[in-house]
Formats: C-alpha cells, structure tokens, sequence
C-alpha cells in the first residue's frame, strides 16, 4: 500500500444508488468509487467535541453530466473532457459538547455557556472533481448545498429536498428556551439541529453550524487501490482542525463507513 501522504491544505439524505453496468460500460473497465472519511476538531484545544463525516462519491464523464454543453462544444469543433464526482451516499455523526467563555453581564464578569447534544445525520451533500493540471492530476473535493449530480446521471437540488428543522421545545419546569435566529438548509444537516446558549440568566437556542460547511481540499489523485491522509486547519485562529483520509478502489463499499477509526 501506498505510504500515506501528510499534507495542510486549507455530506441531502444519503442513499446508496447501485447501478449496472451497460455492455458500453463494462467495456470501459469498472466504475471508480472515492471514499471520504473526514473527522473535525470544533473546539480546540478540548479534544472531545468532534464531527465524523462518510462520503462516498463515483467517477463520471463530464460529457454524460452536461449533455447539452457537450452537443454546443461539438457543434463548435470541441469537446468537453473531464470528469466529476456523482454522490453515491453520505452520513454523519456529532458529539455531544459543552464549554464555557468569560463574559460580562451588568458589568461583572460571568460565564457564558454553550453546549449541544450527539446527534447523526443522513442529510448530507458533497460534490467534486478531477482536475488535470499536468504533470500532477489532482482531485477537488468539498461539502455544498448547491446541486448535486447523482450516479444515474440526474440532478437534485437539496433545497428542493423535504428537511424539518425543529426549535426550542420547552417542558414545563424546566428551563425556558426561545428559538433565535433563522434555520437554513446545511452541507450536513443534523436530526437535533440546536446548539443550546445560557448568559446572564437568560437561555435560548440556536441552529448549530456544522464544522464542514467550510471544508475543502485539493489534493494529488491516489492510485486505485491507495488512499491520501492529511490535515488542514480552519485558518489561523480557528478552534477548528480537520483530519481525512480519501480512498479510491473499484468497490462501491466506504470502508470506513460510520467507524470512528482515525
């Protein structure tokens, strides 16, 4: 196996859509899967706030993806190359955590606190690309909640999709929470979506921003069968730090898929 890499640079509900192969297709050799195991740090130095995201994406034809910008490119004498990345599945996992930072409420200081609870999703959109810049071909690899393309060919736009975002829910005799701030559609969308704030006698909650939502790479192709590792920090001063490993083989099976493993 291929020494791993260390390098610093800079997951819509998931399905996995199994398709056979065409006598076209079988002819051009095996589909080529990309498996992404990406393990975020949100609150660092304190290690034990962490995000996991499984995402496993397809090879295909830039041509097939956009058929109508490759009929203009040959109505010009051209053609399109390239080829992008198709969303096979995704899922995602978050810890539960809680922390605390000075604050100062009628002029003394206090404590503010922040906390939310563990929580999965399978509502979890990604996109990406080859990328031929010779001699290295490199590949391009993000979360979005922009349209994504589907291993059939298809599109889907995950705004379109059904999402329920839930705010504060209050029980009697218990603390009293207003919901503040709007809910929008995310790259990763959590069933608990909250994110729980306590300062100055006051308790409300708000939509918790997944750590992925800034998360992108560029990174030397691996060889079928190989994989990359690296890290990247969120900017300079940021509390959050990113650690991934990209697999690429011709088996549709994430071979980390949902494992805490790295």
């Amino acid at each position: 196996m291929k020494k791993p890499v260390f390098i610093a640079v800079s997951l819509v509900a998931g399905f996995l859509f199994p398709a056979a192969l065409s006598p076209v297709a079988a002819l051009a050799g095996p589909k080529i899967y990309w498996h992404f195991t990406i393990k975020a740090f949100v609150d660092l130095p304190d290690t034990n706030g962490v995000e996991w995201a499984w995402v496993t994406m397809v090879e295909f034809d830039k041509p097939k993806a956009f058929p109508a910008e490759a009929e203009v490119a040959e109505d010009y004498g051209g053609k399109l190359e390239g080829t992008i990345f198709a969303f096979v599945q995704g899922t995602a996992w978050r810890s539960a955590h809680r922390y605390q930072r000075d604050a100062t409420c009628n002029g003394r200081p206090s404590k503010s606190e922040t906390y939310w609870e563990a929580s999965e999703s399978d509502s979890v959109y990604a996109m990406g690309q080859l990328i031929d810049t010779n001699p290295v071909y490199s590949f391009r690899f993000g979360f979005t909640n922009r349209r994504i393309l589907l291993p059939d060919g298809s599109w889907i736009e995950p705004g379109s999709e059904a999402n329920v975002f839930t705010g504060a829910i209050n029980i009697e005799g218990g603390v009293h929470e207003e919901t503040r701030g709007h809910f929008h559609l995310q790259v990763v969308n959590y069933m608990d979506d909250l994110e729980h704030h306590r300062r100055c006698g006051k308790a409300w909650v708000e939509q918790y921003l997944t750590a992925f939502r800034s998360f992108h790479i560029v990174e030397e192709r691996p060889a079928i069968g190989q994989y990359v590792f690296g890290q990247t920090l969120d900017g300079p001063t940021s509390r959050k730090h990113f650690v991934y490993r990209v697999d690429r083989s011709t088996s549709p099976e994430h071979p980390f898929w949902k494992q805490q493993t790295m």
